[in-house]
């Protein structure tokens, strides 16, 4: 099984991204895991050889592509007019279900670049990223989209439902998740245009959808498995959670500072708030998925360093035997949301 890692694009140098790739070889050894390094091959190979992975050699290879799409350039723009990026270059080397492409650069160009290369899904209208978020008390819940589709139509939310039902079955093992609708209330009522005919699309769907899903459960307890957003919702909604967590372990921190007896607590509860913080934190989870194209494509936080992209490519690598392009096309085959 062969990773395409993205090297170029995202906001860490190069040297990191490659230390993390090494590090998940290292974790991975007696295994088919090979890395493709794709970007200026040259700085790669010396960032290989300075980190002592000459052991790890025969499991690593390059593809060089001299240039980089930044996360301040126009996503579809870009992708046109820098094919020998490290993003670009890296989709367009997907060959078969076995490989999976990996990048931390700019979102709307990995997801400009798969639609282009790649292509999407017959029936998919557009592409979905689905994330997996824990909660207090009822394991892992998906989101999608989280930043993929940003002027969603209804559509595009009811098949994002679709997308993640199969995300839940396979990767997550939930035989029936029930899907819900992300919304400013549990009414039917509630939500706005683009919410309110959503409804009637995901009606039309042997789904089990249970309604709309308010914001505050989402770490909590939700009422649903899978719960769908448009992506600029989504995207806010992580960012976020993010820096709630990182507000909150800091106003934890302050507090254990206030007193002497704070100080003494803090360094007995240290240890569990470090866990906590590496429980919730993006560097955990790795990479998320993009749902709805003809190849398996995942996208690292931007600022994913080596623990990131360590995990990012420990998970990822799961994805060839969930084949979810395949499971994605029968479910999209079998449901018709034409009136």
């Amino acid at each position: 099984m062969k990773v395409l890692l993205d090297t170029m694009s995202g906001d860490a140098p190069p040297e990191e991204i490659i230390k993390g790739a090494i590090q998940a070889l290292r974790e991975t050894q007696g295994t088919n895991l090979e890395i493709t390094l794709v970007g200026k091959e040259e700085l790669n190979r010396e960032e290989v050889e300075r980190l002592e992975a000459k052991d790890l050699h025969s499991r690593i290879s390059y593809l060089h592509a001299p240039n980089t799409i930044s996360m301040e350039d126009t996503p579809t723009k870009a992708v046109r007019s820098n094919p020998d990026s490290s993003l670009v270059k890296g989709v367009k080397a997907l060959k078969d279900k076995s490989e999976i492409f990996i990048s931390s650069g700019n979102t709307g160009a990995v997801v400009a670049a798969s639609l282009f290369n790649l292509g999407r899904i017959p029936g998919v209208s557009r592409p979905g990223l689905a994330g997996v978020a824990p909660t207090v008390k009822s394991g892992n819940v998906v989101l999608i989209d989280i930043g993929a589709t940003t002027d969603a139509e209804p559509l595009n939310l009811a098949q994002f439902g679709v997308m993640g039902n199969a995300f839940a079955k396979n990767v997550l093992g939930n035989s029936d998740p029930k899907v819900g609708l992300l919304n400013i209330g549990e009414e039917r009522t509630k939500g706005n245009k683009l919410t309110k005919q959503t409804v009637s699309l995901i009606e039309k769907t042997d789904l089990k959808y249970i309604g709309n899903v308010e914001p505050h459960l989402l770490l909590t307890e939700p009422p649903a498995d899978v719960v769908i957003c448009e992506g600029f919702v989504g995207n806010i909604l992580i960012k976020a959670f993010e820096g709630g967590v990182e507000g909150t372990v800091g106003f934890f921190k302050q507090a254990l500072r206030s007193s002497l007896r704070s100080k003494i607590g803090g360094l007995i509860l240290r240890p569990t708030l470090k866990d906590l913080k590496n429980q919730l934190s993006y560097a955990q989870f790795g990479a998320v998925p993009l749902l709805g194209v003809r190849g398996v494509v995942f996208v690292a936080h931007g600022r994913s360093e080596a623990r990131a992209i360590k995990n990012a490519i420990l998970k990822a690598r799961e994805a060839s035997r969930w084949d979810l392009p395949g499971k994605i096309k029968t479910e999209m085959e079998r449901i018709d949301f034409s009136d």
